[in-house]
């Protein structure tokens, strides 16, 4: 499957949100527990996901008791390996 995108464009929905509808997203780059990062901002989203292997790097601690089933492109169901707190940071101001 191939889908094409805008620079700076990304595609893809939560499992219980209205299937077939597609939202645009904002990135920005920051940091996480104080490594740089590119941080993609969806407003609809009840959640967000980050890379096990870079919160694993950032010395995130992974709650595992705690999974989310998630469908992205391909309306392939996964599930989340857990759950964290972390701390961002943009434009030198901690959110």
């Amino acid at each position: 499957m191939e889908l094409k995108l805008s620079p700076g464009e990304s595609r893809g929905y939560w499992k219980y949100h209205t299937p077939n509808k597609w939202f645009r997203h904002a990135k920005a780059g920051g940091k996480i527990n104080n490594e740089t990062a590119t941080l993609l901002f969806d407003p609809g989203a009840g959640v967000s996901i980050i890379d096990t292997t870079f919160a694993r790097k950032v010395d995130c601690v992974i709650d595992e008791s705690q999974e989310q089933e998630c469908v992205g492109i391909g309306e392939n169901p996964y599930m989340t390996e857990g759950r964290t707190k972390v701390k961002i940071t943009l434009n030198g101001s901690l959110m």
